[in-house]
Formats: structure tokens, C-alpha cells, sequence
């Protein structure tokens, strides 16, 4: 995604009367805060384009040329960057200089750790429990995000470079979480900063509800109970919004819908297949795992390992969930390499879900 930094300004003097031209024109639109095509290269600049561009100016818009087009610019239009403004060198906010160090500092740590593989290393972290290099690995590429997206990515910088230092149980969901969504191609840095922000305050509903509620394992609470418990989605969302957080509405369908699944047996409204944001469900699957093995869901600590396999199994475990849609499903259960485990491991698992049944 380009940003403001990718263009340079020009006034509508330095096309110098002329009609057709080498690069392409952009105008930056105030209404809506963002940069878009307005004419193609070698397309003419006819009296309507003209009429629009002038209307636009007058409103406070801006005329640009994208800043890899910048010596075919001074070229063709044969000026200098001296007699263009917004060429001429600026300070960077330190923001900037901070991401460029950071930029810098990955650089440093994969050269000095290699290829880093979420398979193998989850896989590791599960067997030590320790999710120090997992978090690690997901903060040095979280703190390169670009400052100038939005304020969820802006917020999502802060969140890593506050909070994402130590190994604790919610830095594990939000590492794992990120970690698994680019597992599942999601690479664009406001859909990852959604996963990051939605991950952190997926579950801040919790606040407003009954802490005997909030800290006994689900499958123990009264039905009566377990409505209540179901709730702190809606409760958070309430929150977020009440909060006047500057989050993207895609990150607070996270926090509203990371129980939902695609068998349309979730809550908060029972949504159905693909009517959940894919979002959503990497958040609420990384989750899952992380409360099931720790217990927040049969009141029983249980292997990663174990619940993976079941997954995998699609076993009936007593609360145990795996329908997060195909692609975080597939995502989810190749988190552990399965293809090695011992007969006794499986008749284990096997011998658990004929007990529950």
C-alpha cells in the first residue's frame, strides 16, 4: 500500500501548458485523505480532465507524481528538483527514524537467526513452554510497519513496542496470532495490525463480567452463567466504541465476532461460513487453542500437541472447536507436525473422546 511518503507534490504550473506527458498524474483528494489515479502516461490531458483537476485544486486538493517516476518527471518536463518544493530534502519525524533503525535491527536478527519457521518453533516453544523466540520473531517484524498507514497500524507499532517483550499468555495469542495469518497469505500491514489490535482486546469484555465467571473453566459454568460469559464480545465491542479508540470498524468485527464459526454454532449472532471475517477466525482459533490447553475450557491442562491432533482428528473432546473455516483450519493444524506421532499418542487421544461420548 503506497503512503503519502511515495509521491511529490507539484503545482499545476510545472506541466508547463503541456497535454500529454511520460508519467502518470495522481490528485490527492481532501474529502477522502488519499492519493489516486487521475491521468495515465501518454494519455492526453483533455479540457474535462482540466475542469475536474481545477475543481479539485480549488477545494484543497493536490496535483502528484509518484516519487519512481521522479527522473522521467524532471526529464520530460525539463525542470530541476531545486525549482520543486516538495522534492527538496525534509526532516524525518522521528517516528520515521525509528522504523528505518528497526528496519536496520531485523536485518541484523534474520542474518543472525536464519529462516525463521512458525512450524518448528511453535512446535519447540509447546515442548519448552517457551514462546520467548515466537513473540520475539513476531515484535522485530511488527516494529518495521510503516507510521503513516492508519491509526490502527500506528496503534498496533505501539501495542508491540510496549507490551509484545515478554512470554506471557496473551503475547502468545497475538504472536501466534500474526504469525498464523501470514501463514494464511494475509500480509497486508492493516490486516495484520487489525490481527494485532483485535488479539490485545479480543477479550477486554471480560472486564464487565462477574470475575467467578470470567475465571471458571467454560464447560463448568450453569447454562445461565455461560450466556453471561458469552456476552464480553458484545461488552468489548460496546467498550471499543465507547472508548472512541481510532480502530478500524474490520478490527472491532475481531473483537465482536472471534467466537464465531463457520458451522454458524458461535456467538455472538451465529454467523455462518464465509459471513465471518477471516480475521475473526485466526484470532478466535489461535485463541481456542491457547484456552483449551490451558484449561480456561475443561478446568485440565492439555498438550498442544494433543489438541492438534484431536483437531486434526476432528475428535469429539468436550469443548474442543475446529471449525474455523478450511484455511485457518488447515493453517491451525499444521502447526504441529502430526505426521510422526507415536500409535500410543493417537489411541491416547482416541480412548479420551470415546470416555466423553
Amino acid at each position: 500500500m503506497k503512503t503519502e511518503y511515495d509521491y511529490f507534490v507539484i503545482d499545476i504550473e510545472h506541466l508547463k501548458g503541456k497535454k500529454t506527458f511520460p508519467f502518470q498524474l495522481f490528485i490527492f483528494n481532501p474529502s477522502h485523505k488519499k492519493f489516486s489515479m487521475f491521468l495515465n502516461g501518454n494519455r492526453p490531458l483533455t479540457k474535462e480532465h482540466e475542469s475536474f483537476l481545477n475543481y479539485i485544486l480549488e477545494r484543497g486538493g493536490k496535483l502528484a507524481i509518484l516519487k519512481n517516476q521522479r527522473k522521467t518527471f524532471l526529464v520530460a518536463q525539463e525542470t530541476t528538483a531545486a525549482e520543486i518544493p516538495s522534492l527538496k530534502e525534509r526532516e524525518l519525524h522521528p517516528l520515521e527514524k525509528e522504523r528505518l533503525m528497526n528496519i536496520k535491527l531485523k536485518e541484523m536478527h534474520d542474518e543472525k537467526t536464519g529462516a525463521f519457521s512458525l512450524q518448528s518453533e511453535f512446535e519447540l516453544a509447546c515442548q519448552t513452554d517457551n514462546f520467548e523466540k515466537v513473540i520475539e520473531n513476531a515484535r522485530v517484524e511488527i516494529l518495521t510497519f510503516s507510521v503513516t498507514i492508519s491509526p490502527t497500524v500506528s496503534l498496533a507499532l505501539h501495542l508491540a513496542k510496549t507490551h509484545l517483550d515478554k512470554d506471557n499468555y496473551l503475547n502468545r495469542i497475538v504472536a501466534v496470532s500474526y504469525l498464523l495469518a501470514k501463514n494464511c497469505n494475509i500480509v497486508d500491514q492493516d490486516a495484520l495490525s487489525d490481527i494485532i489490535c483485535g488479539s490485545y482486546f479480543g477479550h477486554i469484555g471480560l472486564t464487565q463480567t462477574p470475575l467467578t465467571i470470567a475465571r471458571t473453566p467454560y464447560n463448568q459454568l450453569p447454562e445461565k452463567e455461560k450466556s453471561l460469559f458469552q456476552k464480553h464480545t458484545i461488552l468489548g465491542h460496546h467498550l471499543i466504541k465507547k472508548s472512541q479508540i481510532n480502530l478500524s470498524e474490520r478490527c472491532k468485527k475481531i473483537i465482536l465476532e472471534h467466537h464465531e464459526r463457520a458451522g454458524g454454532n458461535g456467538y455472538p449472532a451465529m454467523k455462518y461460513g464465509e459471513q465471518i471475517e477471516i480475521l475473526s477466525q485466526v484470532v478466535g482459533a489461535v485463541s481456542h487453542l491457547f484456552e483449551y490447553s490451558s484449561g480456561k475450557i475443561t478446568g485440565g491442562k492439555q498438550s498442544m500437541k494433543s489438541i492438534i491432533i484431536a483437531m486434526k482428528a476432528k475428535s469429539y473432546l468436550p469443548g474442543l472447536e475446529y471449525d474455523f473455516g478450511e484455511k485457518v483450519f488447515q493453517s491451525i493444524i499444521t502447526l504441529i507436525n502430526t505426521d510422526k506421532i507415536e500409535t500410543k499418542e493417537k489411541e491416547n487421544i482416541n480412548t479420551e473422546a470415546k470416555k466423553a461420548a
